[in-house]
């Protein structure tokens, strides 16, 4: 379905709130926004509640909390015949399982937050029947399960948990007049082995879109996701893990949607409200004054304050030949060890907490997937996607958003020539982007080692670069996707 109404739109400034939900972070919003307000602790009290007894980790005052945020891929939702061709109707996808799987943990002390997607198809022990299967299977039998598997695999405490299905997902993008996503090129959903459009996905129009709330759907469930490039429809070469940096980052758009038009609005803020008391589950520990101080301590959060992270996994195959991710144990343990709050004191910087937006500068065609298919072979989170830059450019360049610049030093490593390093005030969803220039070449299969001095972020414009050098011509440098 084409997006109705396009076209760029007037670039709007992020907010820099927290992001303290998954799939679309408009769920802890609309709670949040429901704990403000005196009337709202009664229709609070309204929103379906787990039962978790002892699954779920205790905690002190104040102290970081982890929460799990699922998506459920539950059909119950289904009642008319637009929705019966889009997602079947109850029973046809078999048992519910976890769409998707967040962990977002809150440091109110630090200010900091960090966010994990956990793989559909990541092979684990499931709590309770001492056999393995893919991690969605365990939300099977129900939440404790699924808290259950990922504490017992991970040794990572639960401490809150939500869940939401797919009508409360396109409730909720509806209920806030949608989110804004920038789409360098047409996309769209198709599976050659069904010969169809899975999830319906077919987007033309490009620059900052407004997605609805099936089209967002859409985007997000998206597995045989196609750019049109170069006079073609190009797939995702990354697969289920371009799909989790998707998830990401419509995450940081939705919430600015949501804190931008959700929480100063009444009739949204009660639309809001309505939609989270029919779709959206909570356990029952979770209470209104827990979200209402998160919201007054978290009322900013810097660029660099939140860090996303996706687990190093292989494909792979089961016994029975069925495809699978297999975890790599060794490369998780620093991620993981965020998330039990023991960490070493420094940041963790390596691939996988890595957000990249790739972007082709030179002009060479399919260059841009050829390098983000590298880049997620390298276990960096290709979240931002692929496209053309505006112009050519004769130097490969890496441009980082505010706070990245080790990300960005990281990224410099894997690259067979070094590559000029920026930062730009413009990246907000991603935490750097490789422009590719006419001197790339290609990336490495394991990082150089660090260089001893990192070379000095460009002068101001204006000033003459060290040693006399010449300035570069200007307007030759290619110009990044705008924030929407």
């Amino acid at each position: 379905m084409d997006v109705a109404g396009s076209g760029a739109r007037l670039r709007r400034t992020w907010p820099q709130r927290l992001l303290i939900t998954f799939n679309c972070s408009l769920i802890a919003v609309c709670v949040l926004a429901a704990s403000m307000v005196g009337y709202s602790y009664y229709r609070f009290g309204n929103i379906p509640r787990v039962a978790l007894g002892g699954s779920l980790a205790g905690k002190a005052p104040g102290a970081p909390q982890n929460y799990l945020l699922v998506g459920s891929d539950s059909r119950a939702f289904v009642e008319d015949d637009r929705d019966r061709e889009s997602f079947g109707g109850e029973g046809d996808a078999g048992p519910q399982k976890a769409d998707t799987i967040l962990l977002v943990r809150i440091d109110p002390k630090t200010e900091t937050a960090a966010m994990l997607s956990f793989p559909r198809d990541l092979w684990v022990e499931i709590a309770g029947t001492g056999e393995r299967n893919r991690i969605n299977t365990a939300f099977q039998d129900g939440a404790s399960q699924l808290v259950e598997t990922i504490q017992s695999n991970f040794n990572i405490p639960i401490h809150h948990y939500a869940q939401v299905d797919f009508a409360g997902f396109r409730g909720l993008v509806d209920a806030v007049g949608g989110v804004e996503m920038y789409l360098p090129a047409p996309v769209r959903d198709y599976s050659a082995a069904e010969g169809k459009n899975p999830s319906g996905l077919h987007i033309e129009d490009t620059g900052c879109v407004t997605l609805d709330g099936e089209q967002a759907l859409a985007y997000v469930r998206s597995r045989h996701f196609q750019r049109f490039i170069d006079g073609g429809w190009q797939a995702d070469p990354t697969g289920d893990i371009g799909r989790i940096g998707r998830q990401q980052s419509f995450i940081a758009s939705a919430a600015r949607a949501a804190l931008a038009k959700g929480l100063v609005n009444p009739a949204k803020l009660n639309e809001l409200i309505g939609v989270a008391e029919r779709n959206l589950t909570l356990d029952e520990e979770l209470d209104p004054q827990d979200l209402l101080r998160l919201g007054q301590r978290f009322r900013s959060l810097d660029q660099g304050a939140l860090r996303r992270f996706r687990l190093p996994t292989e494909p792979g195959r089961t016994a029975g030949g069925a495809v699978v991710e297999y975890l790599k144990e060794d490369e998780a343990e620093e991620i993981f060890d965020v998330f039990r709050g023991v960490e070493g004191g420094g940041e963790v910087v390596q691939p996988s907490s890595v957000t990249v937006q790739v972007l082709n500068g030179s002009g060479r065609e399919g260059e841009a997937s050829e390098a983000a298919l590298a880049l997620s072979q390298a276990r960096f989170n290709v979240a931002g996607g692929v496209g053309n830059a505006s112009a050519t450019s004769a130097t490969t360049a890496i441009r980082y958003a505010f706070g990245q610049r080790a990300h960005a030093e990281l990224l410099a490593r894997y690259l067979e020539e070094e590559p000029r390093l920026e930062e730009d005030a413009q990246l907000k969803t991603v935490d750097v982007a490789l422009v590719t220039g006419s001197d790339y070449t290609g990336i490495l299969d394991s990082p150089r080692d660090p260089a001893p001095t990192p070379p000095a972020p460009p002068p101001p414009a204006g000033d003459p670069p060290a040693g006399g050098a010449p300035a570069p011509d200007e307007g030759s440098e290619p110009e990044l996707e705008p924030a929407c």
